[in-house]
């Protein structure tokens, strides 16, 4: 049974154009994922760079205590590039197909990794006070005495990590359910291969159906199913076959046909 307003009849299968409008659809709400969940990673890759990460407490004997403040650019240099590519993974995802989005969701995956290990370093580690005095260069005449560290920007750099595992899952989803490349952007070798298949199946056909005359020249039954197939058939029909006069072969003679 039909619903209301439906005007596809029971028996007839969707057409190729609407299977792959379909997945077009369904392409470009996954390309939306993708931005927003890399975006997320980017921006808190880049937020936790500009964090306060450590306070550094030292001491030169001379003076009261100095505090010393530990930016995550001081603490890592990598969430700020990390941040960068990230960006580029979007338009890199908007722009590949197949294989090749499968290696720029592995490329985002890695880089999910490198961004979580400084965040690692962070909660984990011991000798934070050392660690600390050397990434800010701090001058050899101060004796460092304590640190307090922050957990925040560790906890967004994981959020970010995580956003960007769920953006590189997403676009291997992407690259399984990509559609196969349209017509409009084969060589004009495989258009006609294509073609000369489409031509010589509805001769066939056309011949067991009795449409063809009994002309005994198989080149005027070739010609007459070649125009009734640009006929039936779409534009793409027409380029092919204008691909394949321009190159100068003749798309109504079979490859069994032609002379050697």
């Amino acid at each position: 049974m039909t619903e209301p307003g439906d005007t596809t009849n029971p028996g007839e299968l969707p057409s190729g154009e609407a299977v792959a409008g379909r997945r077009g659809g369904g392409r470009g709400r996954r390309l939306g994922v993708i931005a927003v969940l890399l975006g997320v990673a980017a921006v808190a890759f880049w937020a936790a760079s500009r964090m306060t990460w450590a306070e550094l407490i030292a001491a030169d004997g001379m003076a009261p205590p100095r505090t010393f403040t530990v930016k995550g650019s001081d603490w890592t240099l990598l969430l700020t590039p990390l941040a960068i590519v990230l960006l580029a993974g979007i338009a890199a995802a908007a722009s590949l197909r197949g294989w090749a989005l499968r290696i720029a969701a592995v490329v985002v995956a890695a880089i999910a990794v490198l961004g979580i290990l400084p965040a690692i370093t962070l909660l984990t580690g011991d000798d934070h006070t050392t660690y600390a005095a050397k990434v800010i260069d701090m001058p050899a005449r101060y004796q460092p005495l304590e640190v307090d560290t922050s957990v925040l920007p560790g906890i967004v750099v994981l959020l970010g990590a995580l956003a960007a595992v769920l953006g590189a899952v997403v676009m291997l989803q992407t690259a399984a359910l990509d559609a196969p490349m349209s017509s409009k952007y084969k060589s004009p070798a495989a258009r006609r291969a294509e073609l000369e298949e489409q031509v010589f199946a509805k001769r066939e056909a056309d011949k067991k159906s009795g449409r063809v005359s009994g002309s005994n020249d198989p080149r005027e039954g070739g010609r007459t199913s070649s125009t009734e197939a640009a006929a039936d058939g779409a534009p793409n029909n027409e380029r092919m076959l204008w691909d394949a006069l321009d190159t100068g072969d003749d798309p109504t003679v079979g490859p069994s046909d032609r002379q050697p």
